[in-house]
């Protein structure tokens, strides 16, 4: 596969060079590469764009970063389908910079490459013991019921214990407790993967532990993700009324915001 794409994406470009089209290759087929792509489209008329990455399938963190119990967040993949559909638009999967090609090739073979793949290493805490058994970054576990490629055998232990900790306060780990606790009923009607789904149901999770550094004034969840986890049904949400001090740290911080 890796060899058939990159063929074809170097005679494609010896043959447009003929009419000396604007040659376009964007690395990464996520949204900022399909937004890329649609603005280069429409800038010039007579520009040709190919989007290449490393994995077989496009669309980036839209696939394998969203939850899968929020379809409404993936309607997004309709546009980008619609860019890839222009021919001028052409997508090449299995392609690994820095391995089936490399940047300088690519620069000889294009008048623009652009870099749009992104982030995809952890933010390690720097603490022991964060790399024993049974610890899982969030981009790992989520990776996982997604089904992404990289994390597919990733495995995590959910029967040897009840209880699952997650660090933080953002939309993501409310995502992951969201799917640690919903209904299998409900799970199965969403395209989570096949794998991960099957150890949800065979789960022992039963309490999920939300832990964050610093109080609700900061917490970067946003109310929709809130109102969507506190309404999951037989789930019963216990909050300390001593984390709802605020105190003089936070009072600054809501003076200082924009709402």
């Amino acid at each position: 596969m890796r060899k058939i794409a990159i063929v074809h994406g170097r005679r494609w470009a010896s043959r447009s060079f003929v009419s000396q089209p604007l040659r376009v290759c964007i690395v990464g087929s996520g949204p900022a590469g399909f937004y890329t792509a649609e603005k280069m489209l429409k800038a010039h008329q007579g520009a040709e764009v190919d989007i290449i990455d490393r994995l077989p399938t496009p669309f980036g963190l839209v696939r394998s970063g969203v939850a899968p119990d929020h379809p409404e967040t993936k309607i997004v993949v309709n546009q980008f389908s619609r860019v890839a559909s222009s021919e001028r638009c052409s997508f090449f999967g299995n392609v690994a910079l820095g391995t089936s090609i490399s940047l300088s090739e690519l620069r000889e073979m294009y008048n623009v490459v652009v870099l749009s793949y992104g982030a995809e290493s952890d933010r390690n805490l720097g603490v022991p013991g964060e790399d024993l058994k049974g610890i899982y970054s969030a981009r790992e576990f989520v990776w996982w019921y997604n089904g992404h490629p990289d994390c597919n055998k990733l495995e995590p232990d959910l029967t040897s214990a009840d209880t699952a900790v997650i660090l933080g306060q953002g939309n993501v780990a409310l995502d992951v407790a969201r799917i640690l606790l919903r209904p299998m009923t409900e799970l199965s009607k969403t395209d989570i993967a096949n794998h991960a789904l099957v150890s949800l149901q065979n789960s022992s999770i039963r309490k999920v532990y939300l832990v964050g550094r610093r109080g609700p004034i900061q917490a970067a969840c946003t109310a929709k993700e809130l109102r969507e986890i506190l309404g999951i049904k037989d789930l019963y949400v216990h909050i300390q009324e001593s984390d709802l001090l605020k105190s003089a740290k936070d009072e600054a911080t809501l003076l200082s915001s924009s709402f």
